[in-house]
């Protein structure tokens, strides 16, 4: 029932906001500039923005090498295409657990493992999509107000990433205290096999961040998480340039997928559809660029890079003879015990 509400909530939020996002917008309007399109410059925005899977898993194996030595790169990536056409096509935001799930069923890898490794991923990424949120604060003819919301959104942000990043820092400082009290908690809460099970996946969960025990390691997770997004930018930029839209430049790239990035958070449908198209308005009506050209854009942009990794994704499913079924049987669990 919590999961029926969930995706029902996500369906009415996204279409409210695409009536928000195609509002004072006509179809003729739409259609011309898709017309006007460089379909050059869209193929290339489109193959740009799938070769970023390639380097998210060979980020994925920095943070997985802690904890799970060398990985093929092929059982990697397979996880990340599954993991990402989950989150487009199948309702619950299945997309992380469904990644975390393909890839301890190719490789001898732990669930709670993966998990984790996948929750420093995305606080890497909250942390990078900050930093280039920062040339928004010095964008020319944006209005004050607009200005003001976005520094009290990044401190709000920074605060809440700064507090994970703690938190996680001292699960793997002090790993022993952590387990030994949820080891107490779990068996005066239920039955000893219960709590002994609770124990064990929380113990692989914190060996799964790993990646925080050494700087190094740390460092170059950090590398090549600038490298995904600043890759995933360039796609943005091309996008921007199929359609006719100069003035935000590289810059502007870098500031939208950050918008994006966290607007695609709220519940939504598979596919984020309406959050996407609404974040690009907010973003981009900043530069005072006429809102039928910015739809037309986002719109194009989002369809075009959502099919190669679906496709991508159905295929290895069914390849490596993974079945949707499985996702929501292991999920719960999952969730439970997390």
């Amino acid at each position: 029932m919590k999961r029926r509400i969930t995706v029902l909530a996500g369906i009415l939020v996204s279409i409210a906001l695409l009536f928000y996002a195609l509002r004072d917008v006509s179809a003729d309007e739409l259609l011309k500039h898709v017309g006007d399109a460089d379909p050059w410059l869209l193929l290339a925005a489109t193959v740009v923005a799938t070769l970023t899977f390639h380097l998210r898993a060979i980020r994925w194996q920095v943070l997985l090498r802690a904890s799970d030595g060398h990985l093929p790169f092929g059982s990697r990536y397979a996880a990340v295409c599954i993991g990402f056409m989950a989150n487009n096509v199948l309702p619950g935001r299945l997309g992380e657990f469904a990644r975390a799930y393909s890839l301890s069923r190719i490789e001898p890898v732990s669930l709670s493992a993966s998990l984790a490794s996948l929750v420093l991923e995305r606080l890497l990424d909250a942390i990078v999509l900050m930093v280039f949120l920062v040339p928004a604060f010095f964008l020319g003819g944006v209005d004050e107000a607009a200005s003001r919301t976005l520094r009290d959104f990044f401190t709000v942000a920074v605060i809440l990433v700064s507090l994970a990043l703690v938190t996680f820092g001292l699960l793997v400082r002090f790993p022993g205290r952590f387990l030994r009290l949820a080891k107490t908690w779990s068996h005066r809460l239920g039955p000893d096999r219960v709590a002994d099970r609770v124990t064990e996946i929380l113990a692989a969960f914190v060996d799964g961040l790993g990646a925080l025990r050494n700087a190094h390691v740390f460092a170059r997770a950090m590398l090549w998480s600038f490298a995904v997004w600043g890759w995933n930018a360039l796609s943005f930029y091309l996008g921007f340039l199929a359609f006719d839209i100069r003035d935000p430049g590289f810059e502007g790239a870098l500031v939208l997928q950050t918008t994006i990035g966290f607007a695609v958070a709220i519940p939504s449908t598979p596919g984020f559809f309406g959050p996407f198209e609404t974040a690009a308005r907010l973003a981009l009506e900043l530069h005072q660029i006429e809102p039928a050209r910015i739809i037309s854009f986002a719109a194009g942009y989002h369809i075009l890079t959502f099919l190669p990794i679906t496709i991508l994704g159905i295929w290895y499913m069914r390849r490596l003879g993974i079945s949707r079924r499985e996702f929501g049987r292991r999920s719960a669990p999952a969730e439970t015990s997390t």
